[in-house]
C-alpha cells in the first residue's frame, strides 16, 4: 500500500451511508476519499449486491465499487482469523480484521464497538 496517503478500510455501514446520503455537504466516504485512497472487501461489496433490490440500486453499487479498491483474500489470510476469534463476533469481521492488519489499513466504520478489542487504528466517520 503507499506509504505518501492516508488508507482506510471502509466497513459496509459507511458504504451503505454514502449510497443513501442526502445532506448538502460531501458524505463521510467522499471526505476520507479526498484524504485518502478507500478500500473495501470483497465480503462488503457482497454484502451490499445481496441487498440490491432494482436496476437504480445496482447501478448505485457499481458505481461506488468502481470509486473504491476492493480487496480480495489471499489463502494466507485463513491463517490469521484465530488471531481475532475472542476479539470479534464472526468469521466476516475476523476476515475484514485480517486485511487491515495485512494491509496497514485504517478501519473506517460507525460501529466502533464492533472492533474495539482488535487493536486496530479504528476511525469513527463522525468524527471527521
Amino acid at each position: 500500500m503507499s506509504k505518501d496517503k492516508n488508507e482506510y478500510l471502509i466497513d459496509t455501514d459507511v458504504l451503505v451511508d454514502h449510497l443513501i446520503y442526502k445532506g448538502n455537504e460531501k458524505s463521510h466516504l467522499e471526505k476520507l476519499m479526498e484524504s485518502g485512497i478507500c478500500f473495501t472487501t470483497v465480503i462488503n461489496s457482497a454484502e451490499l449486491y445481496f441487498t440490491v433490490r432494482d436496476n437504480i440500486e445496482k447501478d448505485s453499487v457499481d458505481a461506488l465499487m468502481k470509486a473504491v479498491t476492493v480487496l480480495g483474500f489471499h489463502a494466507r489470510y485463513s491463517l490469521l482469523v484465530s488471531e481475532f476469534t475472542e476479539k470479534v463476533n464472526s468469521v466476516r469481521d475476523a476476515l475484514f480484521c485480517v486485511t487491515a492488519k495485512i494491509n496497514k489499513l485504517k478501519v473506517v466504520t460507525e460501529n466502533i464497538n464492533r472492533y474495539s478489542n482488535t487493536e486496530l487504528e479504528i476511525i469513527d466517520p463522525k468524527n471527521l
